[in-house]
């Protein structure tokens, strides 16, 4: 688009009864790109732009150009878009004259920099992303709903119709046909005006028009061509007493200032796929977390009062839309927390509750070691706008989940604080006669040496069986001794039971048996206890991932009715 070209939309908006204010001017430069400047101070909030009705684009224009009405059950701006590709792209088309000036000011297809005109090759920096999905997933949706409405209008020919069946078994991305010179019915062209409207459409409401459906769109020609900037105070309206659509600005602007217009709160994916630019440090930014889990699985939650917004069946997944404001979702919480409940748990204890954090932990340090490498090699496009705004749609999203597994952290602190558990490290200490016993058996010194010579497994087995023995004498929290009497009284011993435990029981006994007997020799040390004890650390520990301090957790439901509304406060409270 040349600086040319804006001018020249301006008069003719103008001379078609436009009001363009005279303080707004339009500059072009390689930094900024297009933009408008304020010329003179504007601090009135005063309306600055005024298009009259024979100047937009709606739905109602389109229909009485196809003298059809807009299919119903279809995208309602699908005939609209078809009529803008066949402005642009149908040089026959009687209306396309007096639109050509504000033709004129719209990109190209091979200067826009959305993820659906790029090559095969180019899309390959976004292999591993959600955005590739979306890109993938949006371009199969737009086939069918252009092959509809072409075919509703009976306009396609033999090139549509072939395209239409080769995109069935292979890549949309590589039968894009990437040219400014195309057929205003072709998927190419289609594409190219899906793209205007979800740049430049403004919702159709505004013009005080009965819709029958809020997304119906028009385009809003001069307005359009304004930059966003997020949180900016504007206003569209329908001036008193006629068609036109207004324009007006809140914000006090200096001679100089650039006049900015607002698309809404949008991440840099949405940014990215419907207008072709991202934001660094955008507030709006968003990621999304999809999670695919056992068939029938997802159905099962709702028992457990867990109520998941969006799902998808037939994959058998839940997506997640996590935020710099909410980085950890308490659903999120809940769903990890169902996921490591016991066989034996009917709902959500606080240690199923840490367990799933700490899974839930390590899927976001995955997500954040992919965007981490992959900001830095898979950013380096030949075309330098789509490199730089995938590096910040990557460094966004990165940043995102840092904040999701910093939450985490936060949130395991928080709750630990809050619940006060016994530690293994403190039982450890205080029971020198324990402690000294494993010094004979490991060769140990210290607690810490348990977890660099890996012996803590063992010292936990070893721990418990001699909790049972020892009964109410020891200075222990009561419902340990009280989940390894229910264990044993409930536990059904078999084959593969024993085999698990049998190298470790072999390793130690009865060695320690007579080598420390004071302890190993008195109550009941069989390989039974140990596979009860394996029960009762299940259902009982959970280990801290960041300290590895292993803590005895009582089993008591966890209360999301209770907390879950205040999760977010939590994790917001401990913010440094």
């Amino acid at each position: 688009m040349s600086l040319e070209a804006v001018h020249l939309c301006v008069d003719w908006a103008r001379n078609n009864g436009a009001f363009i204010d005279e303080r707004i001017d339009f500059k072009l430069d390689t930094a900024t790109g297009l933009h408008a400047i304020s010329k003179a101070p504007i601090k009135d909030g005063k309306e600055l732009i005024k298009i009259p009705e024979k100047l937009l684009l709606y739905r109602e224009v389109a229909e009485a150009h196809f003298k059809v009405e807009t299919p119903a059950g279809t995208n309602p701006n699908a005939l609209l878009q078809l009529y803008v590709a066949k402005l642009k792209f149908d040089s026959a088309c009687k209306d396309s004259t007096f639109f050509q000036p504000y033709l004129n000011t719209l990109p190209t297809p091979t200067s826009i920099n959305a993820p659906y005109f790029w090559t095969s090759n180019e899309l390959l920096a976004l292999k591993g992303t959600d955005l590739l999905i979306k890109t993938e997933r949006n371009l199969k949706k737009l086939v069918s709903e252009w092959f509809a409405i072409v075919t509703h209008l009976n306009v396609m020919d033999d090139d549509d119709t072939q395209f239409y069946l080769q995109s069935s078994s292979t890549r949309i991305s590589d039968l894009i046909l990437r040219s400014d010179n195309l057929k205003w019915h072709s998927f190419h062209a289609y594409l190219w005006a899906t793209y205007i409207f979800s740049s430049r459409a403004f919702p159709e409401l505004l013009l005080k028009r009965k819709v029958e459906d809020v997304n119906q769109a028009f385009l809003f020609p001069i307005v359009d061509l304004l930059n966003h900037a997020n949180l900016t105070k504007v206003a569209w309206g329908l001036a008193d007493g006629s068609g036109d659509a207004t324009f007006s600005t809140k914000e006090t602007l200096k001679a100089g200032d650039e006049l900015l217009n607002n698309y809404g709160n949008k991440s840099n994916e949405e940014l990215i796929l419907g207008y072709g630019f991202s934001l660094p440090n955008n507030d709006f930014d968003t990621a999304t977390l999809t999670l695919r889990l056992p068939a029938g699985q997802l159905q099962s939650f709702e028992t457990q009062g867990l109520e998941l917004e969006d799902i998808n069946l037939a994959e058998n997944s839940v997506n997640f839309t996590l935020s710099m404001a909410t980085p950890l979702p308490p659903q999120l919480i809940h769903l990890f927390g169902i996921l490591n409940q016991l066989s034996s748990e009917q709902v959500c204890t606080t240690r199923s509750i840490l367990e799933g954090t700490t899974q839930l932990n390590k899927v976001i340090d995955q997500k954040i070691a992919f965007y981490k490498s992959a900001s830095k090699l898979k950013a380096s496009l030949a075309n330098s706008e789509r490199s730089k705004l995938t590096k910040t749609y990557m460094t966004g999203t990165k940043r995102i989940y840092q904040e999701c597994c910093d939450s985490i952290k936060r949130f395991q602190k928080r709750l630990l604080k809050e619940l006060k558990p016994m530690s293994f490290k403190s039982l450890f200490k205080s029971d020198t006669t324990f402690a000294n016993s494993l010094t004979l058996t490991f060769a140990i010194t210290k607690y810490e040496d348990l977890l660099t010579k890996g012996f803590l497994q063992q010292a936990l087995l070893l721990f418990i069986v001699r909790l049972s023995n020892e009964g109410p004498n020891m200075q222990v929290p009561k419902f340990i001794q009280d989940c390894f009497k229910d264990v044993a009284e409930t536990i059904v011993v078999d084959k593969e039971d024993v085999q698990e435990y049998l190298p470790f029981y072999k390793s130690l006994f009865p060695q320690l048996s007579s080598k420390i007997p004071e302890i190993y020799n008195q109550g009941d040390w069989g390989i039974k206890s140990f596979i009860i004890a394996g029960t009762v650390l299940d259902r009982l520990m959970w280990q801290s991932p960041l300290s590895h301090e292993v803590y005895f957790l009582e089993r008591m439901p966890y209360s999301f009715a209770k907390a879950g509304p205040e999760i977010h406060d939590r994790i917001a409270s401990l913010r440094v």
